[in-house]
């Protein structure tokens, strides 16, 4: 899986930091990704953050 943040798009509201904290992080004003999701689960998480993210600054395909 390959996850990627939009840093123009993103409002830095920390949504999917809460959902998936091993793959993202806030830094400043906007969510980073610090590692790619490394099991199944955690996949999930990105889904669930990408499809939850307000401003749909994530993308995440495997």
């Amino acid at each position: 899986m390959v996850v990627k943040v939009d840093p123009g798009r993103c409002i830095g509201c920390g949504m999917c930091a809460a959902a998936a904290p091993g793959v993202f992080r806030v830094e400043g004003r906007v969510s980073v990704v610090v590692s790619q999701p490394s099991s199944k689960a955690e996949e999930n998480r990105v889904f669930d953050a990408a499809n939850g993210c307000p401003v749909n600054a994530i993308s995440a395909e495997r």
